[in-house]
C-alpha cells in the first residue's frame, strides 16, 4: 500500500451528468404499474475533501443496470408518485482517468411526485438516497471506498447533493 494516499473521512459536492440517458419502459402487471429501465450511464466529477486537509480529485462512472419504480396511486386510482430503487456498477477514477475503485451503486428511496395524469408527469422535488461502495485498484488496492448522499432534483435536469464518505 502506497504511503501518503488520502484516506479516512471525506465530504464532496455531487452533481450528476447524464452520459447515456435511460429509456424508461412502463409495464402493467395485475393492476400495478411499474417503470423499469437499465443500460444507461451517469457520471460526476468532484474533489474529495478529507478531514486531515488532503484532497483527491475524482470522476465517477455509474452504469445503471436495474431501475424499478412502482406508480403509487391515490384514493381515486390516479398516479400520485413514483417510488423505487436502482442498482448498477460503479467506477471511481483519478484525475488521470485511471480506475482506483470498482464496485456497486444503489439508489434507495427514490421518489417523485406526479401530477395525476396517465403520462406520469413529474412535479416538485425528486429525491434519491445514493450509495457507492467499491474495492481499490492500482495504488488503492487493499482499500475500500464508500459514499452516501441524499440527492435532490428541482427545476434542473440532474440530481445534486453534498456527500459524505470514507476510504479505508
Amino acid at each position: 500500500m502506497e504511503a501518503g494516499l488520502p484516506l479516512g473521512e471525506f465530504t464532496c459536492p455531487i452533481t450528476f451528468e447524464i452520459v447515456r440517458p435511460p429509456r424508461p419502459v412502463v409495464k402493467d402487471e395485475e393492476g400495478v404499474t411499474y417503470v423499469v429501465q437499465g443500460d444507461y450511464e451517469i457520471a460526476f466529477r468532484t474533489v474529495l475533501h478529507f478531514a486531515n486537509g488532503k484532497e483527491l480529485p475524482v470522476r465517477a462512472r455509474l452504469i445503471g443496470e436495474n431501475s424499478q419504480k412502482v406508480v403509487v396511486r391515490d384514493a381515486d386510482r390516479r398516479p400520485a408518485a413514483l417510488s423505487g430503487y436502482t442498482q448498477g456498477r460503479s467506477e471511481i477514477l483519478d484525475a488521470e482517468g485511471g480506475v482506483i475503485f470498482e464496485g456497486r451503486y444503489y439508489d434507495t428511496r427514490t421518489y417523485q411526485a406526479l401530477t395525476g395524469d396517465d403520462a406520469l408527469t413529474p412535479t416538485g422535488i425528486r429525491i434519491c438516497d445514493h450509495w457507492i461502495n467499491g474495492f481499490g485498484r492500482g495504488r488503492y488496492a487493499g482499500h475500500a471506498f464508500s459514499l452516501g448522499v441524499h440527492l435532490t432534483q428541482e427545476d434542473e435536469p440532474v440530481f445534486r447533493g453534498e456527500a459524505r464518505g470514507r476510504i479505508d
